[in-house]
């Protein structure tokens, strides 16, 4: 499967091969940044390319390759195989989707994904078994990360949980979904709650519409072409 034309989100241990080189191909100042780190943010611009919310994620296997990715498809264009058009197409879900169950252990795996997974995300994290989950961007409004800390069923496995990153990075993974509500749902509760929680999260979306993101986006052009300006933006 191709997802706008560049990442390659095949199940298998070649994906993430592609990947790794895709990432190489081309110096941003994302470059810094772990390869999946740099894929979600990649996978995220796909995402709003094709009108969707701008979330993308990866599966890890325990040295850092990447195994299988993922991007929200709940609105937009579809992508087959992708789970697209329903409300439960988030980025997590098609990343973990092609773990098959039974054929190898996944408590050595690690979801990364650009923004703090919902309550349905953080519950199929749990359900796939894996061990450690990264995120790049805060969501005050559906992050629940701290579900996987609880007392209940989905705390009762400890998981190595990492972020959301409070730099340059997680400010651009957090702008760009706030972008997409400005224009979106300017008067929804997701911004009522950046607002709220996280000003400074707000502020990097308003100065990457400022930047010109969504005249970047009509034009479709490829990440490494416009990950420099919009981090220099927040």
């Amino acid at each position: 499967m191709q997802v706008a034309g560049e990442l390659s989100a095949q199940p298998d241990e070649a994906a993430g091969a592609n990947h790794a080189r895709g990432a190489r191909g081309a110096t941003t100042a994302t470059s810094t940044l772990p390869a999946p780190e740099r894929a979600c943010l990649e996978l995220a611009w796909q995402a709003m390319l094709a009108g969707a919310a701008p979330i993308g994620a990866v599966v890890a296997d325990p040295v850092g390759a990447i195994i299988s990715t993922g991007r929200n498809a709940v609105d937009g264009a579809a992508d087959p195989p992708l789970l697209a058009g329903s409300l439960l197409a988030h980025a997590e879900v098609n990343a973990l989707i092609w773990l098959r169950h039974g054929s190898r252990r996944h408590a050595g795996y690690r979801l990364v994904t650009s923004l703090e997974p919902c309550p349905m995300c953080a519950g199929a994290f749990r359900m796939a078994q894996l061990g450690a989950l990264t995120s790049l961007g805060a969501d005050p409004f559906n992050g629940a990360t701290w579900l996987l800390t609880s007392e209940q069923y989905l705390g009762r496995r400890p998981v190595e949980i990492t972020g959301p990153r409070a730099d340059e990075f997680g400010r651009l993974a957090a702008g760009l979904v706030v972008a997409y509500q400005l224009r979106r749902r300017p008067g929804g509760p997701v911004l009522a709650a950046y607002e709220e929680l996280r000003p400074d999260l707000l502020a990097a979306g308003e100065s990457l519409v400022g930047a010109g993101l969504f005249d970047l986006a009509a034009r479709q052009l490829p990440w490494a072409q416009v990950a420099d300006s919009l981090l220099a933006a927040v």
